[in-house]
Formats: C-alpha cells, structure tokens, sequence
C-alpha cells in the first residue's frame, strides 16, 4: 500500500474546509462578514456552523457517525472547523497524522503534536481546535466492541486496560488517555489501514478493520507502554480495586467472591467493599453486568444458540440468563438479536 498517495489525498481541501478556513481568515483579519456569506451562501449547513458553531447538536450518538454493520469508523476532522464543546456516547481515538492541535477540556487544554494519541471516554465534553494545515484523524469506536476487544482479547495490566475497565465500571472515570507515538510509522500505518479499508464497503470490510484495530492496540501498548499520559483522579485504594475489577472481567464466566477474596489473599468483606467503593455496584451486580454485556456480544456478533450463550457467560441455566436479560434490557435475548437484525 502506498501510504504517502493516503497521506497526499487528506492533505487535499475539502470544500467545508475552504469554507471554514475563509471564515477564520475574515474574522482574523477583520474583513467584510457579508462578502464571505454571499461567497458560501450555495453551503447553508456549513455556513451556519462557521457562525453559529454553539447551535451544533453538543451530544452525538453513535448511529449519527457510525453506520449500522460498522464498528469503527476513520475520518479528518475538518480543519479550521469552529471549536465548539460536545461529547458522545462512543469511543474517539485522535490522532494527529501531522502538524499539531488543541484538544480542548472543561478542566484545561491539551496540547496534541505529531504523533500523539488521545483515546477518550464516551460522555467526555470537549472541542478540538486545528487551525493550521494539520491533519488530525478521528477513529469512533462503538462503545460494545470497545468492550469486546478488552473482554475477549487484551486481558493484561496494560494502561489502555485499566482506561478501559476505570471507564466501564468505575465511579470515577478518567477523560483521556494520552500516547506519545511520535514518529511511529507502525502506528501511523494501522490507522491508515483502518481508514483504506472502511472505504472498501464489502461484507468483510467491517470485520477486517475490527481486527486491525485489535492489533493495533497491541503493538500500542508494546511499542509506547511507557509514552503515556492521563489525569490522576483515583485515590490509594483503587489500584487494589482495579486489579479486582480486572480479575473479574477475566473469569466473569465462573467467578464468586470467595474465590476472589482467596486470590487476593483479602476477606470477603474486603473485596465486596472495594468494588462498591470503585463501581457503585455490589459483586453480585457487577458480575451480572459483565455477563449480560458479553451476552449482548455475542447475540450481535456470533451465532451461536441463546442456551450456548447462556453458558459461555457462566449461567448454567439458559432460563437464568433470559430472565436476567430481559430485567436490564426489558425483552428477551432472541427478541433483542431480532430487533438489532
């Protein structure tokens, strides 16, 4: 694969970008706010987010971006663009492919330089500022194969891990978790695989960026594990209670908290209580909601039966998992796989 030709395409303007880009220019130089309306007024949508950037919608779901059959989705960010504060029920990875950006939080700006990664949490305010010649890429991760790639493949202490169980389960969630991957062409060259393959729109395409980006969040954490970076918010007792939660997302299949408490060499009574501190949730709750998400997983991805599923997330009654499911969900497993189809 060519990556320069990748590259040499998003440095390309787009049409929106002019358009903000002149906006920028106007008020910086002070020229005449009418001239550049009549120069866009064919463009109304993005006219109206150049002067009105506090009227975009500040909340996004995730069917907004990513379509349905897709997982993750590559794109610019536009440069230029109005910052303007908002936040979203999915995972964002950006990345600055080159020159610099501002990621702006309710607490303080982050500076972003070539090379740098900012993975952050779903329900995060914050606005991204490029205003220069940069190319900034935005990688948007549905929250259920986020999950799906940490439950099932990168079961390790790793700091993306941890972001990824604190962000989860935690009461007190970390905003962003920050990667300084410089001039890493490995890297590069996986987000750029990711954005090629979306465009191949085919019945394997999805799956194929699925699985780049699973290996892609390996050599992550192989290559940059001591380049990163995030805001501290936890006290003394939640490393202990991280490694609980981790334990537990790893045998959440056949798990109780006796067994729990006898590999930490703690009581049961202190177990139970660093998970109600760290999650809000009994062990009990907890478990059950790790199995159902797994459930959910595996009725959107897989085809296995609903009494399969039942025991591969550790209940050995299918008729226990359904009853469960249909508590926190409100219908049924095969109702549920059926809806979603």
């Amino acid at each position: 694969m060519n990556y320069n030709l990748i590259i040499d395409e998003l440095n390309s303007w787009q049409k929106d970008e002019q358009l903000f880009r002149d906006f920028y220019n106007t008020t910086e130089q002070c020229l005449s706010l009418d001239d550049f309306k009549s120069k866009y007024a064919d463009d109304p949508t993005n006219l109206s987010f150049a002067l009105h950037p506090e009227t975009i919608n500040t909340f996004r779901h995730e069917d907004e971006f990513i379509s349905k059959g897709q997982n993750i989705v590559v794109i610019k960010h536009p440069r230029y663009l109005p910052v303007f504060s908002h936040e979203h029920a999915f995972f964002e990875i950006i990345y600055v492919l080159s020159g610099q950006c501002v990621q702006h939080f309710v607490e303080k700006d982050v500076s972003l330089v070539k090379g740098d990664l900012c993975l952050l949490a779903p329900n995060v305010p914050h606005g991204i500022e490029v205003t220069s010649d940069s190319i900034v890429m935005n990688i948007l991760i549905r929250r259920s194969t986020f999950m799906d790639i940490f439950i099932n493949t990168i079961r390790d202490k790793s700091q993306i891990s941890q972001f990824f169980i604190d962000n989860i389960y935690a009461q007190k969630k970390p905003r962003y978790l920050l990667f300084h991957t410089k001039s890493d062409e490995l890297i590069r060259n996986y987000i750029l695989d990711i954005y090629t393959e979306q465009l191949h729109l085919d019945e394997y395409s999805d799956r194929i960026a699925c699985s780049i980006l699973t290996i892609f969040f390996t050599q992550l954490i192989r290559r940059h594990k001591r380049d990163s970076e995030k805001p501290t918010v936890f006290n003394k007792n939640d490393d202990h209670a991280n490694k609980i939660i981790n334990y537990i997302v790893t045998h959440y299949d056949d798990i109780s908290v006796e067994e729990l408490a006898n590999h930490f060499h703690y009581s049961r009574q202190y177990c139970s209580k660093l998970i109600k501190e760290f999650t809000g949730y009994t062990f009990s709750e907890l478990l059950t909601n790790i199995r159902l998400q797994q459930g959910i997983n595996l009725l959107l991805y897989t085809s296995m039966s609903i009494a399969d599923i039942s025991f591969k997330v550790g209940y050995q009654n299918p008729e226990t998992f359904i009853r469960m499911f249909k508590k926190h969900e409100g219908i049924t497993p095969s109702q549920y796989r059926r809806q979603q189809q």
